[in-house]
């Protein structure tokens, strides 16, 4: 009998070691150490919601050759995505639940009440795009990519527009906020300048845009409307990704699909998919911030049907020289 016993414990030992070609199933219990075990409490970090604690076991932890595989960095990325403000799920169920044409201020309204941490979301999406390009990555990653394309701009947005936190642009819109332009002098003095150099038919256009008597308390910096033209410029990028999960006559879908028609209207055709940054040249820029403060799919009172070449009824000052 005792024989018996022991030929069992061996037979038991091989299937779980050999069997299907799989890893040892005890494994992520009984080696703490390994980069499996390390990884399984990765993915009980991110389960339990504590960002910080995934982030490190991947970052620090975890060998450098498992943490370069795919799956791990979506891991990962998945966790700078949550401490950025916001999970995936929420987004897709917002967008599918509760539509809204006018985009914006319904990006914003996704991260109320959360704790915001733009630079994660940043992370995030370098993580994704290391995976290679949108051609090369899966759906899966390019839907991923277009939610944190939302994130860039909501949590971009509400961080400097709603400091209450309530996911509506607080104070009195063209007073007291603004998106139309950069101010660099001290918040309610007359020495606040823009520094943007004002886009025209010439590349070499020396104007700028002049600051009105009193800056408003708040308004979205140069650095800050790149960013958001960067995060709208991987939505566009991705767009077929995200259309593969809402239906065609989706609200929030329709105005995107709306939005690139209009960007490209005004900056031209393929030149509003640029999605970091140093890509976003003035006339993009000027692009994003008009559309920022269309009635559509902003937060002001601009036509839509106007933005080009009679910007000047939208963002003031923002009217091209020459139109």
């Amino acid at each position: 009998m005792k024989c018996v016993k022991q030929a069992f414990i061996i037979l038991l030992s091989l299937v779980l070691t050999t069997s299907c070609a799989q890893p040892n199933l005890l494994t992520d219990v009984s080696d703490t150490d390994s980069d499996d075990a390390l990884y399984y409490e990765a993915k009980q970090k991110l389960d339990a919601l504590e960002w910080d604690a995934a982030i490190d076991i991947i970052e620090n932890q975890i060998s450098p050759s498992y943490a370069a595989k795919v799956s791990v960095k979506e891991t990962l990325a998945g966790a700078y995505a949550g401490k950025c403000g916001f999970t995936f799920v929420d987004i897709i169920s917002g967008m599918q639940n509760s539509p809204s044409a006018n985009i914006f201020p319904f990006f914003v309204s996704i991260f109320g009440g959360n704790t915001l941490d733009t630079a994660s979301c940043d992370q995030a999406i370098s993580i994704i795009s290391s995976l290679g390009t949108v051609l090369q990555r899966t759906q899966d990653q390019n839907l991923f990519m277009t939610i944190l394309g939302i994130a860039r701009i909501g949590t971009t947005i509400s961080a400097k527009l709603d400091p209450t936190n309530d996911g509506v642009v607080d104070g009195v819109y063209n007073t007291n906020y603004s998106v139309c332009h950069n101010y660099s002098g001290a918040p309610g003095t007359a020495t606040a300048t823009d520094g943007w150099a004002q886009p025209g038919p010439s590349p070499q256009n020396p104007l700028a845009i002049p600051a009105p008597v009193v800056a408003p308390t708040r308004s979205i910096t140069d650095t800050e409307a790149k960013k958001i033209a960067s995060g709208i410029g991987l939505i566009f990028e991705n767009i077929s990704a995200l259309a593969s999960v809402l239906s065609g006559d989706n609200s929030t879908l329709t105005a995107l699909q709306d939005a690139l028609e209009q960007c490209e209207s005004v900056a031209g055709a393929g030149n509003c998919t640029a999605t970091n940054e140093a890509a976003v040249g003035p006339e993009l820029l000027y692009t994003i911030r008009v559309l920022m403060d269309t009635n559509g799919m902003g937060f002001g009172a601009c036509d839509p049907s106007k933005v080009y070449p009679d910007a000047a009824a939208c963002c003031p000052r923002l009217k091209i020289p020459g139109f």
